[in-house]
């Protein structure tokens, strides 16, 4: 009698637990400095998830959302999605220093993705003195100068897996396959020069 009543009750729970099938939550990823070598721990495939994550969530929990879009965009810089739904939650709730911190690099990572190693050294280089020039005298969030670092280290993991970079030094940065362009980039500016000089006597 006892198992008679007890069935409809373990079948409704059954059939609540298969209607919504728990989501994997994926442990948060803790930004670390970006001067310390080797913890960078970007991962494409851990971003993609929580981005999904992050767009289920965003109407039933904009906060669960936007604490996801930010690990998504942490786990992987390139993702601009991630950033443009971070910007998107923070302007929603008021959020203005997140909100910029994600306009900055959603405006970096589509300008320069992780693909266009050519340009990445000379971006690297800016968001180096620019994550100096904040730290002597800040004019920007917290956030955006973390958020800075961490694609500087992102830039960096992209050069060293392609086998020909080495982390940005203070003064210059140029290794012996730039000689070449060096010594002909010199050249022609020089030869410019002179024809200058020539063109005025």
């Amino acid at each position: 009698m006892l198992l008679r009543a007890l069935t409809p009750l373990v079948l409704l729970a059954l059939a609540a637990c298969a209607a919504e099938p728990p989501q994997a939550a994926l442990p948060p990823l803790v930004l670390q400095d970006a001067a310390a070598p080797g913890q960078a721990g970007f991962d494409q495939s851990r971003g993609e998830a929580l981005l999904a994550q992050a767009k289920a969530a965003e109407a039933r929990n904009p906060a669960q959302a936007k604490d996801l879009y930010r690990q998504a965009g942490l786990a992987w810089p390139d993702l601009t999605d991630a950033w443009d739904g971070l910007r998107r939650v923070a302007l929603k709730q008021n959020d203005m220093p997140e909100a910029q911190a994600a306009g900055f690099m959603s405006e970096r990572v589509k300008l320069y993705p992780g693909t266009a190693i050519a340009s990445q050294r000379e971006v690297n280089m800016a968001l180096q003195s620019y994550v100096r020039a904040q730290t002597q005298q800040p004019t920007d969030g917290p956030q955006q100068v973390a958020y800075a670092k961490r694609l500087g280290e992102y830039y960096d993991a992209q050069y060293a897996r392609a086998g020909f970079y080495t982390r940005e030094k203070d003064i210059g940065n140029i290794e012996a396959h730039d000689l070449p362009g060096v010594v002909l980039m010199g050249g022609g500016i020089g030869g410019y020069a002179v024809s200058l000089a020539t063109k005025f006597e």
